[in-house]
């Protein structure tokens, strides 16, 4: 509900939302005027802090910046901070060019109606001379829109855990209010807005990518026709529309030519290079998933960017510290070490995901503390009761050829118990576990990464490295499985000189786990974005989660967000 304003402010409010044009001039003595003025300023700003509510903003309320509101006016017993001699600042300028060009970053200004502020500027710049009233309500616009721009550029719109994702960013907010006033005494707009938006080389990258799809979606691109399938040398009709769209995209050069309805090599390598582009199977066969990547609108693509954008805004600052990084619906892990040459990437391997329909992996930051070589794998009660009671049931040496335990704890020196009828029912209540022994045939394969976490999740080895064949893996119960242990292995001790390459071999490869403690904790973070910026072309992934629209739906809401 909106608050009642006194009659001078309500009139006031009415101005506001008129044209600029329709701003007048006050006809009093100057002292009269300056009184009455300051007074109305004070009112004024006085309401709109205290019923956290400028109803004239696109989004008038803003309970989660009252307080901020209140520190920025209070100081200065709730007169100007924007205006100067009845004009506005260097400084009021200089935040509306901010907040109208919040479009680079994948905002949209009209959340903070920078084009209406810009308008009023430029009518007072043009010999417009407001009143106390009025200067008041632009200044208080002006004051949340940049708490709001600085908020969501530093942290992000939606609070990630809204949407289920371990990101805590109470961790790194800013104090507005300090910042902004910081801002007004020195001037430095441009600069604050530089310095809070994130510092990862992968958002400065997504911005430029975001500008270049802009541009592609104002072109007329050519809908690639679709037909059951194309191989390479099958006569197509559309072989010029697809030419078209994959110079435009740059998985062909600008110079490549036309080979009449053959689809030929050429024209194949531009496809097995947009697939690879876009989480296909790289074969040069254009089939159903490929025409669906082919023809997706540049506009969906120019969403997807911009989703990336507000998520990368979630992350915590771990540009200077080595990291770990598992992008989920790219089935990819990367090792990042901001010492290393080659752009940062130490290390790179794919990786299988929990199951999109009951076992996703969730996204949080964790620190990894430790390594276990030649785990045992301690089977979560779930899996023991839906799972292997059934089989237990029907075959009678299911625990012996999978060389699985009874034990009542999950201890390396826990007793192991006999496989009877009892200690077998003593599953379903918990009073008795499943674990499986190090070897070959370990789910957990050879080494599991440990960082730990309320969710239960690590990365670890698989016997069942044909997965990583796939294009699509996710196959998991939630927990991350990665395809070169050995390498990982050596990477996260590599400071630790008893961890050779060939000690880590050998424990890997034992009959009992061994344990091996990182020196310090190693951030892991497990995300998920279904677009990734190389140094070359964008690379793109299928919402295999729902993440993408579950976080359009909660953006379309708008302000106030939920905290």
């Amino acid at each position: 509900m909106r608050p009642v304003f006194p009659m001078c402010i309500a009139g006031a409010l009415a101005v506001f939302a008129a044209p600029a044009s329709a701003w007048a001039v006050t006809a009093a003595g100057p002292a009269t005027v300056k009184a009455a003025a300051d007074t109305v300023v004070e009112q004024t700003l006085r309401m709109i802090t205290e019923t956290a509510n400028h109803p004239y903003l696109t989004w008038p309320d803003f309970p989660h910046y009252q307080d901020e509101m209140e520190a920025i006016y209070a100081p200065v017993e709730f007169g100007l901070r924007w205006f100067d001699s009845g004009r506005p600042t260097a400084r009021a300028n200089q935040v509306i060019e901010a907040l109208s060009t919040a479009d680079v970053h994948g905002l949209d200004p009209l959340d903070y109606d920078a084009g209406r502020l810009a308008d009023i500027l430029a009518s007072f710049r043009n010999g417009g001379s407001p009143d106390g009233s009025q200067m008041a309500l632009v200044d208080a616009a002006i004051s949340v829109s940049f708490l709001r721009y600085l908020s969501d550029l530093h942290i992000g719109r939606v609070n990630p855990a809204n949407l289920h994702f371990g990101f805590n960013i109470e961790e790194k907010k800013l104090d507005l209010a300090a910042t902004v006033n910081a801002a007004i005494e020195s001037g430095a707009i441009a600069e604050t807005v530089a310095r809070i938006q994130p510092g990862f080389p992968q958002y400065a990258r997504m911005r430029e990518i975001l500008a270049d799809y802009r541009e592609l979606a104002l072109l007329d691109l050519p809908r690639v026709p679709e037909v059951d399938v194309v191989h390479p040398g099958d006569e197509y009709a559309g072989t010029a529309e697809l030419r078209t769209l994959l110079i435009a995209l740059g998985d062909l050069s600008a110079g490549t030519t036309a080979a009449g309805m053959t689809y030929d090599s050429v024209l194949a390598a531009g496809v097995e290079h947009f697939q690879a582009r876009h989480g296909l199977e790289v074969d040069g066969i254009i089939g159903k998933g490929t025409f669906t990547e082919l023809n997706t609108p540049l506009t969906d693509r120019v969403n997807q960017i911009e989703l990336a954008l507000e998520r990368l805004r979630w992350l915590p600052d771990v540009t200077s510290e080595p990291i770990i990084v598992v992008n989920i619906p790219a089935f990819e892990l990367w090792a990042l070490d901001p010492t290393h040459p080659d752009h940062r990437i130490a290390l790179e391997m794919r990786v299988v995901v929990g199951k999109a329909v009951n076992k996703q992996t969730p996204a949080f930051r964790g620190d990894m503390r430790y390594v276990i070589m030649s785990p045992y794998w301690n089977v979560p009660y779930s899996i023991a009761v839906n799972e292997m009671l059934p089989r237990i049931a029907n075959e009678p040496d299911y625990l012996e050829t999978r060389n699985l335990e009874l034990v009542r704890e999950f201890s390396w020196d826990a007793e192991v118990l006999p496989p009877t009828d009892e200690n077998i029912a003593a599953i379903r209540t918990g009073r008795v576990n499943i674990r499986q022994q190090p070897g070959p045939g370990n789910s957990l394969g050879s080494a599991k990464f440990i960082f730990p976490n309320s969710e239960n999740v690590y990365l670890h080895d698989t016997p069942a490295h044909q997965l990583f064949e796939r294009t699509r893996r996710d196959f998991s119960h939630g927990c991350i499985r990665v395809e070169d242990p050995q390498a990982l292995a050596e990477w996260v001790l590599r400071d630790q000189g008893q961890w050779t390459a060939a000690a880590i071999e050998e424990a890997r490869h034992a009959h009992a786990p061994s344990r091996a403690d990182l020196t310090g904790p190693l951030p892991v973070i497990l995300f998920y974005t279904t677009v990734m910026a190389d140094e070359e072309r964008p690379q793109f992934y299928d919402d295999i989660y729902g993440h993408d629209a579950a976080l359009a739906a909660a953006l379309e809401v708008g302000y106030p967000y939920p905290p």
